[in-house]
Parts: C-alpha cells; structure tokens; sequence
C-alpha cells in the first residue's frame, strides 16, 4: 500500500498537464489530475488505517497555510458564484495542500524521493517534447503568432513556461551538487526542458532564466562553472534581442501601446481602483474577471482577465488582506528556509534545497508579472515542491550536531 500510494504521487505530478481531460460525475466537474490526486490520498489514507505510519509532519509552514486556507475560505463566501468558488477552493487550495502534507509523509526517504523525481523528469521531458513538436509545426507552417506562441495541449503558452520554470531550477539543482548519476538523469532532462521552455516565447520565462543565472553565478564555487553560466547568460542576452522569433517578441514589451508593461501597467491600475472599493475581502475566489468589469470600462484597451498579472495582487483579489499576508510569507519562507540551511546539507538535502529554494525564487520574478500557482497543474507543483522542500529541511535540522 506503501508503494502503491508513492506511485501515486509519483504519477499525479508527472501528469499534472493532464488537467485538461475533464468530465463530470453527476453534477459535480473532474479531471484527470483530480482524480490521480484522491487515489494518491486515498492510497495514503488506507496505509494509515492499516499500519499507522507514516505520519505527517509539522513543518515549519504550518502557520502560513492555515492561513491561507482561512482566507481562501472567505474568499468563498465573497465571491458571488459560491459554487464556482467552491470548485477553485477544492482544486487550488485543499486538494494540493492534502497532497503537501501526504507527500511530506510518503518522501522521508531517499529511494521515496528518487523515485518521485524520476517518474516527475519522465513527465516534464515528454510535455517538454510535446510543447516542442508544437512549436516547431507551427513554425514550419507559418501559423506562429509571436504575440501567442503555440503551446502544447492548447494550453497559453505563458502557464507552459510557469510550469516548466520551477522543475528547471530543481533540475539545476540536481544537475550542480547531485550525485554522478542523478547529474547525467537532470542534464538530459534539461536537455528538453530549456528548449521547450524558449519555445514559449514568455518575456516572464526569461526574468526567470535571468533570476536561475544570477543565482547559479552567486552559488555554485566552481569558476568554470561561473565562467560556463555567465558565456551562456550573455548568448541568451544576445539571442534574446537579435533571433527571429524572440527578437521581436522581446522588443515588443515595450510598445507605448499593446507593450507588456504598458499592458501590465493598465491591468494594475484598475485593480487597484476595484481593490480600492473590496479592499478587506477582494474579488473573493474565482470572481476576478466579473468584479472587474464595471473598472474595465474606462479603459478600452483592457480585455477580461482571469488574474491581475501579479503574484501579490492575485493573492489579494482572491483571498483578501489575510490571503496577501499568509501567501507571500508562505513564498518568502520557501525561499529563505532552503538559502538558510543549504550550507549545512549534505546527500541528496544539498541539491533539494538548491533546486527548491531557486524554484521558488523563479515563482517570485515571475510572479512579478503574471500570476502563478492559480492553476490545477501549477498549484500541485507549488505544494509538492514545498513538500521536497519541507522534508529536506527537517532531515538537516535533525542531523545538525546541536541537535
């Protein structure tokens, strides 16, 4: 039952783009990841009752996500479709957090948590493939649009690139300080991965690039490393500006008119003039776009968006004021808490704590311009990851010599 419940988890995260096969029981919408999720907590459930180990854990983002999980509550009784907002609270919020603390559990050790990559780097290299064969038959048609890339699945190219991005820093991760064979498993799975993430021609997926560069240069000691990253860092400039496709599309984030932060910009400013009206509550869960629409009025540019294009401003028009305190401390402390005990790892902790702290931090950059984690695929990686996260940080913890 052990076993089986680890594959679980296993298979849920490697399938998470899988979201989009959807179907109803009775009244009630379901997907395909939802379902690989229940198995996973069922399976987890039954190991309990029968054997009564092993047990979650308190981690040290206990607090944060009560927290958030208060606030989205409310979020629930604000928004004016209840039902809908029911379905984001069971999709976006208890699901995935049940998932954290049954992940928690199931990865207390190594051959849990290699297993897990191993299945999760089958996954993101067949999606990696699956968004390149898109682009590049979209390419040798003549269909591409710059402005919206082709994305695999049909899904916006800009959630393929969220998606990617944090699996690309634990990829890293593995890559600099794992063990010979998980370093050749991650190079091969960032072989695809990369690509595939360029292929998604999101000027948010190359601040995120950026932000991994930066970081790699500052952390890893090896010079010709550093030397290797910062060559590759200045190619990317390069490219960035001047190649066919990513050239313009990079250029274009600045047109005075349809630019990305002109765009942005607009997109901020009437949020903050509907916050200025809900500025305790928010939109409430799932009712951004219907409690926009009056604010959009004024400004004929703007079209109906699912979310503010910003981490923060999300968490604040769906969960409130208490949703914009709990969710950010919940970010910063997956950023912070691995940076803060990384010195001190060694095994496999070293690069799990390298690879999650950069994954949250790629979240952050560019959370600064779209709205991470307000997606079915998008919030199981954020809580699994936090899950990797939170039972390295207990294993160094409790093999510290104060202790």
């Amino acid at each position: 039952m052990l076993r089986l419940a680890r594959w679980g988890l296993a298979v849920s995260v490697a399938a998470a783009p899988l979201y989009l096969i959807r179907w109803h029981v009775g009244p009630l919408p379901t997907t395909v990841l939802e379902n690989l999720e229940l198995i996973t907590i069922a399976l987890f459930v039954a190991q309990l009752l029968r054997h009564h180990r092993p047990l979650p854990f308190r981690t040290p983002f206990d607090i944060p996500i009560a927290l958030f999980v208060l606030a989205a509550i409310a979020g629930i009784f604000v928004a004016p479709d209840h039902r809908g907002a029911l379905g984001i609270f069971r999709a976006y919020i208890v699901e995935p957090i049940a998932i954290y603390y049954v992940a928690g559990a199931l990865l207390q050790t190594e051959a849990a948590v290699e297993l897990l990559l191993l299945v999760w780097g089958v996954g993101a290299t067949l999606f990696s493939i699956v968004q390149l064969v898109t682009f590049a038959n979209a390419l040798l048609t003549h269909q591409l649009n710059p402005s919206f890339a082709a994305a695999a699945f049909g899904i916006n190219a800009n959630s393929v690139a969220l998606y990617l991005e944090p699996l690309i820093g634990l990829a890293c991760g593995l890559a600099f300080f794992g063990t010979r064979r998980q370093r050749v498993v991650a190079v091969v799975v960032l072989v695809f991965l990369l690509p595939a993430e360029l292929a998604t021609l999101s000027r948010g997926g190359l601040l995120a690039l950026a932000a991994l560069v930066m970081i790699a240069i500052v952390t890893v000691r090896s010079t010709r490393v550093r030397i290797g990253l910062a060559a590759a860092a200045a190619a990317g400039v390069a490219g960035a500006l001047t190649l066919p496709v990513i050239g313009p599309r990079v250029g274009r984030a600045f047109d005075p008119v349809w630019g990305t932060f002109e765009t942005r910009g607009r997109i901020w400013a009437a949020t903050f003039r509907m916050l200025r009206d809900h500025p305790v509550f928010g939109a409430g869960l799932n009712a951004y776009q219907s409690t926009m629409a009056p604010y959009r009025v004024a400004d004929r540019n703007l079209v109906a968006e699912p979310y503010p294009h910003n981490i923060f401003l999300t968490s604040w028009t769906e969960t409130g004021i208490l949703g914009l305190v709990a969710f950010p401390w919940l970010l910063i402390g997956l950023i912070v808490l691995p940076w803060r005990h990384f010195g001190r790892a060694t095994g496999l902790q070293r690069p799990l704590l390298w690879g999650t702290g950069t994954a949250f931090a790629m979240v952050l950059v560019h959370g600064l311009v779209d709205s991470p984690y307000w997606k079915n695929d998008l919030s199981l990686e954020f809580w699994v990851l936090a899950a990797i996260s939170a039972v390295s940080l207990r294993i160094v913890y409790n093999s510290s010599p104060a202790r």
